[in-house]
């Protein structure tokens, strides 16, 4: 991971090797904040590529939004993990 841009409402970072499941759920989490502009990543190349991961925030810090999407996917795996199937 390289962080490649940050300012107050960009976030710009790279991912290499890639895992897009991780990314999405990232992702989707993100989209859960209202002040979200615009958030997505895009894969350079499929095989040998890297992925830029873009956040982009009305007001908010975009670093900040990121960093709470992170926590709330980790406590919902840690959820995830103690519940017996």
């Amino acid at each position: 991971m390289e962080i490649l841009s940050k300012q107050k409402t960009l976030l710009k970072i790279s991912f290499k090797p890639i895992d897009q499941g991780i990314l999405n759920a990232v992702n989707d989490k993100i989209w859960e904040e209202k002040d979200v502009e615009s958030s997505g990543f895009q894969v350079t190349h499929p095989e040998v590529g890297e992925a830029i991961f873009t956040v982009r925030t009305k007001s908010k810090d975009a670093k900040s939004v990121w960093n709470t999407a992170i926590t709330n996917l980790t406590k919902e795996f840690a959820s995830l993990s103690k519940q017996k199937l």
